[in-house]
């Protein structure tokens, strides 16, 4: 009488003793370190774009949008094949070099930045980089979440502020209201109103091209349209901020300098937002009837 023979074990039994488990520990090894070498800059983002004079304070929002689109073309991203490259190993050895270096020299900014350069080393080493390629919005769009140096942060007030007072001021004028401009000063009938940091518009100008880089990703619209979209977002924000003050110059003309600096001014940041928000949309919209995409563009944004 011959023996059945019993059929190979299948599962997950047979799997296991295919995964090299010191590929793994490595890989785990790795990510442990990596954690704790960006862990101080990470740290230094959060606390930075929460202060409440933070002109960062969208910085939170920047990985969940860039998750958000990753996430978006996920069904394109699983059909294509891998093919990881060793030009990843580098890079990612760089960005952790990098973090070292800025902790030691006390500029932290380099932790930040380093995050792309691990990112697409990461990227390239599991992926490939046709994946980095298709990518390449997300990855990019992080950039948003970094805050620029206070030295050039404290310029870019200055001027923007001045920039602002003297726009409200010549508007003003023109509605033939009586304004003059003393540095961050306006005065008026015995009154003055200051225009201090915060209204310099910097905050929304910073937010306004993370939005104007949205806008212009999911635009319908050809590439120079795309890029028109982009680049409008600076200015509009800019006029947003001078219509912002002009506002407030003409309640403080008739209603003081107390009224306006009040709860007139909190409102007025909110305006800024929604009015910029609308000019941004109505130009979209004249961009897709006058340049709309071809079906090559559109597929290469879905």
């Amino acid at each position: 009488m011959t023996e059945t023979p019993i059929p190979p074990i299948a599962g997950p039994a047979l799997k296991t003793q295919f995964i090299n488990w010191k590929a793994v520990a490595f890989w785990v090894a790795a990510a442990v370190l990596c954690c704790l070498i960006f862990l101080e800059a990470a740290r230094d983002l959060y606390e930075f774009a929460t202060r409440s004079d933070s002109y960062y304070s969208h910085a939170l929002l920047v990985p969940f949008v860039s998750a958000y689109f990753v996430w978006r073309d996920r069904a394109v991203l699983s059909q294509m094949a891998t093919s990881p490259s060793k030009v990843g190993y580098p890079l990612i050895f760089a960005a952790c070099v990098i973090v070292v270096v800025g902790d030691l020299l006390g500029l932290r900014i380099f932790g930040q930045v380093a995050v792309l350069p691990l990112l697409v080393g990461l990227i390239l080493v599991f992926l490939g980089p046709r994946h980095l390629l298709r990518m390449w919005f997300p990855l990019v769009f992080l950039l948003f979440m970094i805050p620029l140096p206070m030295s050039l942060t404290t310029a870019m007030t200055f001027r923007t502020k001045m920039l602002a007072t003297e726009g409200a001021v010549r508007l003003s004028q023109a509605f033939f209201l009586p304004m003059v401009r003393d540095g961050s000063y306006i005065h008026f009938a015995g009154d003055r109103l200051l225009v201090g940091d915060v209204c310099s518009g910097l905050r929304s100008l910073i937010a306004l091209l993370a939005l104007g880089a949205v806008m212009s990703y999911i635009s319908r619209t050809k590439t120079w349209a795309r890029l028109l979209i982009f680049v409008v977002a600076g200015p509009v924000a800019v006029a947003s901020n001078v219509f912002r003050i002009f506002l407030l110059c003409v309640v403080a003309h008739y209603w003081g300098s107390e009224v306006a600096s009040g709860w007139v001014h909190d409102v007025s940041g909110v305006m800024i937002y929604i009015v910029a928000l609308a000019l941004m949309i109505a130009l979209e919209g004249l961009m897709r009837q006058i340049a709309p995409a071809s079906e090559p563009e559109k597929e290469g944004t879905t």
